[in-house]
């Protein structure tokens, strides 16, 4: 018995400390996820890059310029009898020039570059979008599944004081002679077994208290509360309106689109392959040359003098360039691109009929267990009339502890048909959301 009066300080002193913790709503729960979930971080990173390179200098449109210099140093020492020169002699030179490049016609693909380089942020843009929404539904799922298992908990004490009660009120008949040693030991079984269950299903709600805080991305373990109960919130779902939400919102057919533009994209590349080119360049220069040769002039006997001089040029020109054959690789590279098109158009009509297949699946198991439902509700009022029967019957010594104890086991099976078919119901209707592409409410 001291076990048990052990146990019954522990669940006051545990729900002592519920009452000093912060509430948690769904709201709020997502609100802090999307706050700090480290992927969404990422994706806006990798948004600010694709906007940092979607620029018309990046497509190849514009001039381009280089400046470039140059300084050698040259001592040579030439004893070649044939040589114009010979003997020891130094030449050095320092120029510099700039250079410029401006493409005046590309055959369009510095505009394809471009369009590419916009579908790029688009496609970052999509990807954190798709990231929100798989966040959305892990932390509807596991802020369901938490109250799920306190649901769990809930009747578990409600059964756990029915036995408690049965136990001390068959101690004070046992004061009166009115009961034996095998109703008590009955009874308190039943209250042990209750005990053992709630401390397995304390432990339960812990478990998935800590998979939601980690979806969250929350260190340690935060005082929060869940004052909200799982919603018995039965929908008379459109087919045609989800199936219309798919077709605009599911993101694997979003992803699908953006490749089908990307391939569109790639086969316009390759058809301007084929179109001619014409550039504009350009230069300006200016060097400075130093000679010395290490001799005397035989006609003065003096050492030769160093020699300066200086250059200025300038060159404007066009390129023209035209591939006109190439043994038709560029062809085959056109066509290799139109059939990538075709094959991605017949990989969106596969993942829409896929899609389609799933969510008459998903809106099947969502009826069913909507009927269940309202079955388990006939159940657990059935399941407790039977109990408080049973209590009568009891007291009037008209059925056993162990028939009460059945009646005890029955409610709690209902109970937990009930709450199975309610948490089921939530999170195949979260499925149907996320298949569509969007979450109502």
């Amino acid at each position: 018995m001291k076990s048990i009066f052990s146990f019954f300080f522990f669940l006051s002193a545990f729900n002592l400390a519920l009452s000093a913790q912060e509430p948690l709503t769904l709201e709020k729960a997502i609100s802090i996820g999307l706050e700090n979930n480290f992927g969404l971080k990422i994706a806006d990173k990798n948004i600010q890059i694709a906007e940092n390179n979607n620029t018309w200098a990046r497509a190849g449109k514009g001039p381009t310029l280089d400046l470039n210099g140059n300084f050698s140093n040259n001592l040579v020492n030439d004893n070649n009898p044939a040589s114009f020169l010979q003997g020891t002699y130094y030449s050095g030179s320092l120029g510099a020039s700039l250079d410029g490049n401006w493409v005046l016609y590309s055959g369009g693909r510095i505009q394809v570059a471009k369009d590419q380089l916009d579908l790029s942020v688009r496609q970052q843009q999509l990807l954190r979008s798709q990231e929100v929404h798989n966040l959305l539904r892990e932390i509807t799922q596991n802020y369901a599944e938490v109250l799920f298992q306190m649901e769990r908990r809930g009747f578990l004490y409600e059964v756990f004081d029915l036995s408690k009660g049965r136990l001390s009120f068959e101690m004070v008949k046992r004061e009166f002679g009115q009961s034996n040693a095998y109703n008590i030991l009955q009874f308190e079984d039943a209250v042990l077994t209750d005990s053992i269950n709630l401390l397995n299903q304390v432990n339960q709600i812990e478990i998935a208290k800590r998979n939601l805080y980690q979806t969250l991305d929350v260190s340690g373990f935060p005082n929060y509360t869940f004052s909200e109960s799982l919603q018995n919130t039965q929908e008379e779902l459109d087919v045609e309106k989800l199936q219309s939400l798919l077709d605009e919102e599911n993101y694997t057919l979003k992803t699908l689109q953006v490749l089908a533009q990307l391939d569109q994209l790639n086969t316009a590349m390759q058809q301007s392959n084929r179109r001619p080119t014409l550039s504009l360049n350009g230069s300006v220069g200016a060097s400075a040359n130093a000679f010395k040769f290490f001799a005397d002039d035989p006609n003065t006997g003096d050492p030769f003098k160093t020699l300066l001089s200086n250059r200025l040029n300038g060159a404007l020109g066009l390129n023209f360039n035209w591939n006109l054959y190439d043994g038709n690789l560029n062809k085959q590279n056109v066509a290799a691109a139109k059939l990538q098109e075709e094959a991605t158009q017949l990989s969106q009509l596969e993942a829409k009929a896929e899609l389609y297949n799933q969510l008459e699946i998903l809106l099947e198991n969502y009826n069913h267990q909507v009927y269940v439902l309202t079955l388990t509700e006939a159940q657990i009022k059935n399941a407790k009339k039977n109990i408080e029967i049973s209590e009568e019957r009891f007291k009037a010594s008209q059925i056993t502890s162990l028939d009460y104890r059945a009646a005890q086991n029955q409610y709690l099976n209902v109970a937990n048909n009930r709450v199975n078919a309610v948490y089921t119901l939530l999170i195949t209707k979260s499925e149907i959301d996320w298949l569509v592409g969007t979450f109502e409410d």
